[in-house]
């Protein structure tokens, strides 16, 4: 790229209405024909984007106007570099003033100094329209280490900052798995020669000239939200940590302890974790002896702000080739329904990655009636792999091989300690309440267990998992039934379900009761109830099932694995429970699913108990929806 001697100057603009022509007009007064100005809108949802275009209808600068989706300063400021043409480039925010100075000063004192960043003052004030810019002459100097001033203080900001194109464009730019720039372009900077023993030192400069003001109060300011700066800043600390190998190994530990300490901080002040909390002692480690890989450590960042609604996240798909084991144990038909959800949420977050599905004990009925649904989700199934049955185990060599990740799916201590014994980068086990777990979740666990699986996947990632079908099932006229169960006392009595189908019927609803290869007594009963041709469908395998499923609009079901199949196409369902805990084995994936339970609604664990007008009840919310 062959730069002009001269400024390009890069605005970013979100939802600042209220400041931008004030922005703007601090801009214009000190262009000439060596500066441009880039204006990017990050998706602004106020009248931003129309106040800019006719700002700068009339102007004769060299101006271009960008927009992308809403996706936070680094990468606008990145979206802007691909356009730049001069030598230095001024950062400013949609909602800052530069003094009148600002260029020519910066652009004279980095020249003096052969600085390739420097930062001046930067002041608050209440009325931007009344400050008054003291036009003195401040001499900047040349900051000595400013790698660590920088990492131990948490040094930030834009506005108040000039900085060279060419280092810019060596460092890559802004961090672009960081929402907010502010914290990743002076590590960056400072710390470029830490990347390759080749790099050269960047010289980092600093002014106490005021160069910009901001206006004190701003109503969802992202710098204002205390969890997103330290957010940020704990990422753009771990990011710099993994691509500088040449960092002091001191000062690496320092980053480390701070990231815990600023993380148990929050967990306390904000989730009322107590000094007995496994955050505290996992805090109190890390002040003697710091392990934590920097893999670990981002997914405790993660863990600890997930639930913070207002941080903004740059969420990245993993690309790395990871090769995870999953042990489960027993995985019959039942086990295994409840694990989809959460399998599929591995490979969403690592779709890269090598499956390995161990059974401990018995065979795995992916490898068998539902291997149509593993088999582009699990790579290789290790059935009856008689692991964690005996204390003898523990003593023997485990030859599985290592992994970068090992997650136990059950909870029982022995199995968890012979699994440990597996190598790997990542252990993850809600076992002992995650005793011997590298991560655990911050937040009370669900009671369901597709749930609490679908937490163990979701320590894995920034996102808040929902884990909810859109499935479009509006015109559809048909219901599945499944009216039996494995044992007699998880069955709602027949006879209530055929006056469910009789009311079915009624509104014109086609009820399609599907059976097991085993429920003749059934089929006999149903065929006898119903004058006209009813539909019975006698399922051969779960594929059948499914595809039954999937042309129809809701499924009411026992507490079954024939309910869980019809769950797994995102139909609603309507669960009828009795002794079973319908909070720990309700179906999840819609969000209409229904659960009657009566031990719920009358203490008992008869199931008869439950009155047919309270499913008919629950049938019309759903054929209104």
């Amino acid at each position: 790229m062959n730069l002009k001697d001269g400024i390009s100057i890069i605005v970013t603009v979100y939802n600042k209405e209220k400041f931008i022509e004030n922005t703007l007009e601090s801009i214009f007064s000190q262009m000439s024909k060596f500066s441009q100005l880039i204006i990017v809108d990050d998706g602004s949802t106020d009248n931003s984007l129309k106040i800019v275009s006719q700002k700068i209808k009339d102007k004769r600068s060299d101006i271009k106007l960008l927009s992308q989706i809403n996706s936070g300063p680094s990468l606008a400021i990145n979206h802007a570099l691909k356009f730049v043409k001069y030598s230095y480039i001024k950062f400013v925010d949609g909602d800052d003033v530069l003094a009148p100075d600002a260029l020519s000063y910066m652009k004279k004192e980095m020249e003096r100094l052969d600085l390739n960043l420097l930062y001046g003052y930067w002041e608050w004030t209440s009325n931007i329209n009344k400050f008054r810019f003291k036009n003195h002459y401040f001499a900047s100097r040349v900051l000595r280490n400013p790698i660590e001033k920088f990492l131990k203080s948490g040094w930030g900001g834009s506005s108040n900052s000039m900085i060279k194109t060419s280092s810019f464009l060596k460092v890559g730019g802004c961090d672009k798995k960081v929402f907010v720039q502010d914290y990743s372009i002076p590590i960056r900077i400072a710390g470029y020669h830490l990347k390759n023993r080749t790099n050269e030192r960047f010289l980092i400069g600093q002014s106490d000239k005021t160069i910009c003001i901001g206006p004190e109060f701003i109503e969802n300011r992202v710098m204002d939200n205390s969890g997103q700066t330290l957010y940020d800043l704990s990422l753009a600390t771990i990011n710099f940590i993994e691509t500088h190998r040449f960092l002091d190994k001191k000062l690496k530990n320092y980053c480390k302890r701070k990231i815990i300490s600023r993380c148990w901080a929050w967990q306390r002040r904000k989730n009322n974790s107590s000094f007995f909390s496994k955050s505290f002692f996992r805090y109190l480690a890390s002040q003697f002896y710091c392990n934590f890989s920097t893999e670990i450590l981002r997914l405790i960042v993660f863990e600890t702000w997930r639930n913070n609604k207002n941080i903004k996240k740059i969420h990245n798909i993993n690309k790395e080739s990871k090769k995870i084991l999953v042990y489960v144990g027993l995985d019959l038909l039942g086990d295994a329904l409840l694990k989809l959800p959460f399998l599929k949420n591995i490979k969403l977050i690592y779709p890269n990655s090598h499956i390995t599905w161990l059974a401990g004990k018995g065979n795995s009925i992916f490898n068998s009636d539902l291997k149509f649904l593993s088999n582009r989700l699990i790579n290789k199934i290790i059935d009856n792999g008689k692991v964690g049955s005996s204390i003898k185990e523990f003593f023997k060599p485990l030859k599985l091989g290592s992994y970068d990740i090992v997650i136990d799916t059950q909870k029982r201590l022995l199995t968890t300690l012979i699994l440990k014994k597996v190598p790997t980068k990542l252990f993850i086990s809600a076992s002992c309440s995650f005793l011997f777990s590298d991560l655990f979740p911050v937040q009370k666990q669900s009671k369901n267990l597709s749930r609490q699986l679908l937490g163990l996947s979701e320590l894995l990632t920034d996102k808040k998992i929902t884990f909810c079908s859109n499935v479009d099932n509006s015109k559809k006229k048909k219901v599945a039934i499944c009216p039996g169960a494995s044992v007699e006392w998880k069955r709602w009595p027949i006879n209530n379900f055929i006056e469910i189908a009789n009311f079915l019927l009624m509104k014109k609803i086609s009820p399609i009761f599907i059976l097991g290869p085993n429920e003749i007594d059934l089929q006999k009963k149903l065929k006898s109830s119903f004058k006209k041709k009813l539909h019975i469908f006698k399922s051969k395998n779960p594929l059948q099932t499914i595809e039954i499923a999937k042309k129809c609009k809701f499924g009411i079901s026992n507490d079954t694995g024939c309910g869980h199949l019809l769950s797994i196409t995102g139909i609603p369902i309507i669960t009828i429970f009795g002794p079973t805990d319908h909070l720990k084995f309700s179906p999840i994936g819609n969000e209409k699913n229904v659960s009657i339970s009566s031990l719920k609604l009358y203490k008992s664990k008869d199931i008869s108990r439950i009155d047919t007008k309270f499913v008919k009840n629950k049938i019309v919310d759903l054929i209104s929806n």
